[in-house]
């Protein structure tokens, strides 16, 4: 039952956006689509420059509210900041421009707020690996309110009152934060003594551009139309989360997701990681003049590739991750074409050598497979055109699989070692 007299919450639904054409309208639509009506939908622009604010005006027109910020600050935060600002809710809920709701998601924060007032209103939030990682990650479900301690929870599974920012500040520069943004918004309303309340109900999908490598340089949009349209089915929630529920029985990994020691990062180290695990962010290209070898670094990557191993052999080299498609940039600069010969080392499973397929920058490359005398395999292969800035080499295989590592059992699929890159033509 619902205290008498509490008013029905009015939303103020706060996106903010950096280059999110490929993607965002099927967030949009998923909050269009609530069952809960009492809302207004801001999204804010973080310097956006490609065709988000054309696609927004042409595909929702004034059912939502647009601004664009004059630069990129490179977070949420200004976005989030310029939201509330504008707002007129009694209530800021955030969503990722890259997340979809459940249809039930506003009317179950809702039926939180009218029964117990709380600072913050959390529901259930699944992240979901890239397709065929066999990876989840789930948040936002507790009994205990000091939980936003030791565990995290996405901005798009909770609304705070919109008075919140003004008793405890609103959100932070990241350049000057150790943890990220949106984990320090949320312990520093733990240390303000707010009070977190949740729906215990997964009403969020999650699709963290942070678990996808290169995911700006490479913009698609194609897991959320496809959850979307599975969600708007009668059953839709409680077919995608069976689905969910058989991957694990079937071994898929589901970390918590934990809160982290931040005092042993300095201000804004784990942003600038992120950044690059985006694709936002490369290292100086190196001009290719003749030939280079470039042997493996230990770079942040998503789930696209473990940590950085040592071969006695080979030397360096890293496990591709849980994601069976990972990526790998080159980031170098040619006058012309160049000759590739990629060295792995090994693969998890025999028969993901002979189904390996190459991309160069998401366009399908014809390489030949060489085994060598010593058991590991060369892949030649090469780019006909001159390269500005970078080329990313995308490994597709039908699965990851689970292997024992120094590290413990991860699924895995190649052990990348080195490229060899050749300034012209065959």
């Amino acid at each position: 039952m619902f205290k008498r007299g509490r008013r029905q919450s009015f939303f103020s639904v706060v996106i903010a956006s950096y280059n999110s054409a490929a993607w965002i309208k099927h967030t949009i639509r998923s909050v269009l689509e609530q069952t809960y009506r009492n809302f207004e939908v801001i999204v804010v622009g973080d310097g956006c420059t490609d065709g988000t604010e054309e696609l927004l005006k042409t595909k929702f027109g004034k059912r939502i509210r647009w601004k664009n910020l004059p630069s990129n600050s490179g977070s949420q935060s200004a976005p989030n900041n310029e939201g509330i600002r504008v707002a007129h809710g009694s209530h800021i809920a955030y969503l990722g421009h890259d997340d979809i709701w459940s249809r039930y998601h506003l009317e179950l924060l809702d039926g939180v707020v009218r029964e117990q007032d709380p600072d913050f209103a959390v529901s259930g939030a699944v992240y979901h690996g890239p397709p065929g990682s066999m990876f989840y990650q789930i948040a936002g479900i507790f009994d205990d309110p000091d939980m936003v301690r030791r565990e995290f929870f996405p901005p798009s599974s909770f609304a705070h009152k919109r008075e919140l920012t003004e008793r405890i500040g609103g959100w932070r520069d990241p350049n000057e934060l150790r943890p990220p943004p949106d984990c320090e918004f949320l312990l520093r309303a733990a240390d303000h003594a707010c009070r977190f309340v949740s729906t215990k109900t997964i009403s969020v999908h999650k699709f963290a551009a942070g678990h996808r490598y290169l995911s700006y340089r490479f913009p698609r949009g194609d897991e959320q139309k496809h959850l979307l349209q599975r969600l708007q089915a009668s059953d839709g929630d409680a077919t995608v989360l069976t689905e969910i529920i058989a991957d694990l029985v079937n071994g898929a990994s589901a970390p918590a997701v934990k809160q982290m020691d931040f005092d042993q990062f300095p201000p804004g180290d784990l942003y600038r990681d992120n950044r690059h695990n985006k694709g936002l962010d490369h290292s100086a290209s190196l001009t290719i003049e003749k030939r280079e070898v470039l042997t493996i670094e230990s770079l942040p990557t998503a789930l696209d590739w473990h940590e950085l191993a040592q071969h006695p052999v080979h030397g360096p080299f890293r496990w591709s991750g849980p994601n069976p498609n990972p990526r790998h940039f080159l980031s170098i600069r040619t006058t012309g074409p160049v000759q590739l010969r990629i060295h792995v080392i090994a693969f998890a499973a025999e028969d993901l050598a002979h189904s390996l397929r190459i991309d160069i920058d998401d366009r399908e490359a014809d390489f030949v497979c060489e085994r060598s005398s010593d058991g590991t395999y060369i892949f030649s292969g090469q780019f006909s055109t001159a390269v500005n800035d970078g080329l990313a080499l995308r490994f597709r295989m039908p699965r990851s699989v689970p292997i024992a590592t120094e590290f413990g059992t991860r699924r895995a699929g190649l052990a990348l070692s080195r490229v060899e890159i050749t300034l012209g033509r065959d």
